[in-house]
């Protein structure tokens, strides 16, 4: 009697032991979903701000003062590698890789009809990266859309945080970059 509540316990205890051993599978792409969303939603909450408070040339300086460093402080905070990419860039810095290029090209293509562009999760042996397009929004085109539907104050404004400045000529729902989340394995 006491060898088969032994031998109970025991299996028991292996099979608890070993279940909790088992490696634990992580959803990337909905962690990288949930980041992105607090990053959309807090920087459209402080241009929109930046925008009330002084018009659409207000929220160029704020875009270029505070955008890189906040999506960076955002990526630190959550432990990942951060960052907005795209084919043509207002900042540089925000020019993406040869591989990343693909990978936009890719996503690009693969609209749906419904206008919904996919994620995409790449796998290496040192981290998992998961790209989360960006799309154009109805407040975007005001200062990323067809030069014929800028301001002239907000194309000056352009012209001097931005003199290299090739994120124009946009409609609403054109992909206008990804934003690259980095997980480290």
């Amino acid at each position: 009697m006491k060898t088969n509540r032994f031998r109970l316990i025991f299996i028991i205890f292996s099979t608890f032991f070993v279940w909790n051993c088992q490696k634990q599978t992580i959803d990337y792409e909905k962690i990288a979903i949930e980041i992105t969303k607090e990053a959309k939603s807090n920087l459209q909450e402080k241009l929109m701000k930046a925008m009330k408070e002084g018009g659409t040339e207000a929220a160029i300086p704020f875009c270029q003062e505070n955008a890189m460093a906040f999506t960076k402080r955002l990526g630190i905070a959550k432990s990942v590698t951060l960052k907005r990419i795209t084919d043509r860039p207002r900042n540089q810095m925000n020019l993406f890789s040869t591989e990343e290029a693909k990978i936009f090209s890719e996503i690009q293509k693969k609209k749906s009809n419904d206008g919904v562009f996919p994620n995409r999760v790449v796998s290496s042996d040192e981290s998992v990266t998961v790209y989360v397009p960006i799309v154009v929004m109805g407040q975007c085109v005001q200062c990323h859309g067809k030069p014929e539907n800028i301001t002239k104050e907000t194309k000056t404004t352009l012209q001097r945080f931005y003199p290299n400045d090739q994120a124009i000529g946009y409609e609403v729902g054109d992909l206008r970059g990804l934003f690259s989340v980095r997980f480290p394995k």
